[in-house]
């Protein structure tokens, strides 16, 4: 079964210690997710070659299929995690959310 966007959003919710949903709302995470996809995009439109008829628009929702190999789905989990992390986070460069900012980059590096 291939992972959806709802895959990502339940992968980030582990490190937030939000799996009943009681701090964020899956619209803001999915909001995030679907930034952290038009990131890799912007830094990686080599992972989308053979998508032109479908590329991401910041639009999905949770159902949609996630649109890259599922070694990628991690990686957007951990965008989503930092851009939750830096909502609650005052001091944002010295925590958690560039911990896992770090790692996204990282991991979206060619």
């Amino acid at each position: 079964m291939p992972f959806t966007y709802q895959s990502i959003i339940d992968l980030a919710r582990i490190p937030l210690n939000d799996e009943d949903e009681a701090r964020y709302s899956n619209e803001m995470l999915l909001s995030f997710a679907n930034q952290g996809v038009l990131r890799l995009l912007k830094h990686r439109p080599d992972l989308f070659i053979g998508q032109f008829g479908s590329m991401p628009n910041g639009e999905k929702l949770l159902a949609d299929t996630f649109p890259l190999p599922a070694c990628h789905v991690q990686t957007v989990a951990d965008y989503v995690t930092a851009r939750a992390e830096m909502t609650d986070d005052e001091h944002v460069n010295s925590g958690r959310a560039a911990a896992f900012m770090q790692l996204f980059s990282s991991e979206a590096q060619p």
